[in-house]
């Protein structure tokens, strides 16, 4: 399996008050292409801090983040705003779905952002919907839509580009479990369909253990079976 993302001595200190603490320390791990990754961790261990790095919406206090052999973080802030939009899937425990806008629309944004012609997106985005089950809702705006339906046009918002990489933070955590299941079993057939790898930082061990590998952050360390990376 071929090498996506690189996360290489990443290490993450704030400074609070007259004291420092440190939520990231000495972080090391791959990710192959197409490959599913859980990130496990209690509230306040450094997951969130974690993605949010990965995806270049935070910066390391040192370290280095490599996606397809470029350091994201030797980017200017245009570069690193091209590589989330056109490199980078986003996905959220709640969803940020945009009220005033319907299903389509909300699913279209990122394709527009990128300078997408407006009937290509708007194609594109329904093509996605579709596939993940929404072809009913495509001119409903998020009131109109239950959690279920949300999260899966949010995780249809995030793959409309093709990403290589999606980052989902607590994807199923605000959904019941028989909807959580559905959302694992719609990443899994777009990871086939499209090669699309994934991190999933979640508290759902189920969840975890259906992915392809399971990593911890404990005191600001990640562990795999056991041992520290």
């Amino acid at each position: 399996m071929s090498q996506l993302l690189i996360c290489k001595n990443v290490s993450k200190t704030y400074q609070e008050n007259e004291s420092k603490v440190q939520v990231l320390d000495n972080i090391n791990f791959t990710v192959g292409r197409a490959e599913q990754i859980a990130i496990l961790g209690s509230s306040g261990s450094g997951k969130s801090t974690l993605l949010h790095i990965l995806g270049a919406l935070d910066s390391p206090t040192s370290g280095n983040v490599f996606f397809k052999q470029q350091d994201i973080f030797a980017f200017n802030e245009k570069q690193q705003a091209d590589f989330r939009n056109k490199c980078l899937g986003f996905v959220y425990q709640f969803h940020h779905l945009l009220p005033e806008f319907s299903a389509l629309e909300n699913v279209a944004m990122p394709l527009l952002i990128g300078k997408t012609k407006s009937d290509l997106a708007k194609h594109r985005a329904e093509e996605i919907l579709k596939r993940v089950g929404l072809s009913h809702r495509l001119s409903h705006k998020p009131a109109k839509m239950s959690g279920g339906e949300r999260q899966r046009a949010a995780i249809a918002r995030a793959l409309v580009t093709q990403p290589d990489l999606v980052l989902a933070d607590e994807p199923t955590g605000n959904l019941d479990h028989k909807t959580g299941q559905s959302i694992y079993q719609l990443l899994n057939e777009l990871r086939e369909q499209i090669s699309t790898s994934f991190i999933v930082v979640t508290h759902d061990i189920e969840l975890a253990a259906k992915l392809d590998r399971t990593l911890n952050i404990t005191d600001g360390k990640l562990i795999e079976q056991g041992t520290v990376l």
